[in-house]
């Protein structure tokens, strides 16, 4: 979504500023990072700006310590489907990067009900197959941000408020070091989800209160939901036939 001048009729369009401001994309994770590339690659100026001190958002890869690393863990996301998201198996290619099929053969087990012992089924064959990234899907953010010029990225610079004043807009923010600042451009795109532009970023004027609803009443995908990881010695489920899968309802 975007400010230009005043809100536009559908806050999903996007238009490239002609101004000699850079454009301003608030939010790191994917979707700022793949704006970013494409006014880049269009030859327009950019400023970044992500509130965390890492770039990715809800992306994150980490080591066997806990540490950010370009061969981890994911935390985030794990897994594409080329079947159902060829746009996204293009954009893979297109970085360069390489990928692998989630290993699933062998049984799998479920835990429907805590009177009963955890059950093993037989493997079923995976459709659509599902794909992970070789250095886990933190190699996407890598990626994108190698082929961006570095003084045009600011993290730990949390925005706070958008001000429209005639056919520019200022943004607020607070920087890395706690300094309110801000910015003026005349195009602004917000990469973050709604519910959370609308609890941290204070507009003026005011959103109507038909979108501040929904954008409230926008899920966040997978926002309730927590990863860990456990590292093994060995792969000892594979020596009993299964293929690592498990679920319980318990």
């Amino acid at each position: 979504m975007q400010i230009n001048g005043r809100p536009p009729a559908n806050w999903g369009e996007f238009r490239v500023s002609s101004s000699d401001r850079p454009v301003l994309i608030v939010g790191g994770g994917l979707a700022g990072l793949t704006v970013a590339r494409l006014i880049h690659r269009a030859g327009i100026d950019f400023r970044l700006l992500e509130a965390r001190v890492r770039l990715g958002g809800r992306i994150l890869s980490l080591d066997a310590s806990g540490q950010a690393s370009r061969d981890g863990f994911d935390l985030g996301p794990s897994w594409f489907w080329p079947d159902m998201q060829p746009w996204f198996e293009r954009f893979v290619d297109d970085l360069g990067l390489a990928s692998f099929a989630q290993q699933n053969d062998g049984d799998v087990v479920l835990h429907r009900f805590s009177r009963e012992a955890p059950q093993r089924f037989g493997a079923m064959g995976e459709a659509p197959r599902s794909m992970r990234l070789v250095g886990g899907t933190a190699s996407i953010v890598s990626a994108l941000a190698a082929g961006l010029p570095q003084e045009s990225i600011e993290l730990g610079a949390r925005a706070t408020g958008a001000r429209l004043d005639g056919d520019d807009v200022e943004l607020s923010l607070i920087d890395a070091g706690g300094v309110e600042r801000s910015y003026w451009s005349s195009q602004i795109v917000f990469a973050l989800p709604p519910r959370l532009l609308e609890a941290t970023v204070a507009f003026t004027p005011r959103i109507d209160e038909k979108s501040a609803r929904r954008w409230r009443d926008t899920p966040t995908w997978m926002a309730p939901h927590a990863k860990f990881f456990a590292v093994y010695d060995r792969p000892f489920w594979f020596e009993k036939g299964l293929s690592g899968t498990a679920q319980s309802m318990v």
